[in-house]
């Protein structure tokens, strides 16, 4: 889904039939949603034991499953029995995740400028909903150039009135931004406001503030999300807004890129090394610094149990409509009874 990571998209496997009717609003629950973003499948695997773990916390999945993988539009996607079974037996909802490829800007232009490719799309994603017995789709085009923000436009709108005739859901993810900024690298596309009125959720992506090709910092601080979030519920209903966390940190050397880094990696680390934890009390994050076996000074900066609560506390200040997370598989086990309190609208103090 991110600029991070690469995703592995499965064979194949089209069904030409239509999806049932479901609901055509939200549905109702007794707190927000928690949404998590399901790798399928890394080398490690380190997914499937994490989706088990969260499944008390979890209102749906995203399985990075379906892509958009060339210019004439075709779909290819595939299954997952293991996460389906998770999702059926903890009352989950299965969205899957569409990319534009390997984020290709070639592919996102083709398919979006074309109406009979738009069509073509949104027939086979009908079809990958009726096959994954799946209530909604969640759309991530990425590296669509700014010029293209029309066609965004009308792609999920015909989406969206195609998806609701049959009752089904559209969410989008979408680049954090805090203005407008339609000429913008990467964020211009999004026309918030009006993928607002199309879409039933918005996912807004509040990571990679500080990247790998950047300096180190925090993956998303606390003013920036702010915001950012200051922005987007002026301009779409909080209810419809879910923000994203990230669930993976960075580890930058002195020069050149940082190479992503998650809970197990960060607690090794800190056990190996005599190193001095720091917090950033303005981004409100951890991170600390050490030298590796090469002699490289070494900045990392990660999410921990205290700076994912303000998070949370933030989505519960805006009253939003949920959390995404990316992604499953990166966390301290410790996260999930966090998210269990906000799934049940229970208060997340940090203090």
């Amino acid at each position: 889904m991110k600029r991070s990571f690469a995703l592995v998209i499965a064979a194949v496997c089209l069904v030409p039939a239509m999806a049932n009717a479901a609901t055509k609003t939200l549905p109702k629950s007794k707190g927000p949603a928690v949404i998590g973003y399901f790798m399928s499948v890394t080398a490690s695997k380190a997914e499937y034991p994490s989706a088990r773990r969260a499944a008390g916390a979890l209102t749906h999945l995203c399985p990075t499953r379906v892509s958009i993988y060339d210019a004439d539009g075709n779909v290819r996607y595939g299954k997952d029995n293991y996460i389906r079974a998770i999702a059926k037996e903890n009352d989950i909802s299965i969205f899957p995740l569409v990319t534009n490829g390997d984020f290709s800007q070639a592919v996102g232009h083709e398919i979006l400028a074309d109406p009979a490719k738009r069509s073509h799309v949104i027939d086979q994603l009908l079809n990958v909903c009726e096959d994954w017995e799946a209530p909604g789709i969640n759309i991530d085009l990425e590296n669509i150039v700014a010029a293209d923000r029309p066609n965004v436009n009308a792609f999920m709108q015909e989406l969206s009135d195609r998806f609701h005739a049959k009752g089904l859901l559209v969410t989008i993810d979408v680049a954090a931004k805090s203005s407008d900024a339609p000429t913008a690298y990467w964020a211009g596309c999004y026309d918030y406001p009006f993928l607002g009125k199309v879409c039933d959720m918005v996912m807004l992506m509040c990571y990679d503030e500080h990247w790998s090709g950047g300096k180190p910092g925090p993956v998303g601080s606390m003013p920036w999300i702010r915001k950012v979030l200051d922005y987007t519920v002026s301009v779409i209903p909080r209810e419809k807004v879910v923000l994203g966390v990230p669930f993976y940190g960075y580890d930058w050397p002195e020069t050149g890129r940082a190479k992503s880094t998650n809970s197990t990696r960060v607690a090794q680390l800190l056990a190996d090394n005599k190193i001095k934890l720091q917090w950033d009390n303005i981004g409100k994050s951890h991170w600390f610094q050490y030298t590796d076996d090469q002699g490289v000074k070494r900045t990392v900066y990660f999410e921990s149990t205290l700076s994912m609560k303000h998070r949370i506390a933030l989505a519960q200040e805006f009253k939003l409509g949920g959390i995404s997370i990316w992604c499953l598989g990166n966390e301290d086990p410790e996260f999930w009874n966090l998210f269990a309190r906000y799934r049940e609208g229970k208060p997340v103090q940090w203090k």
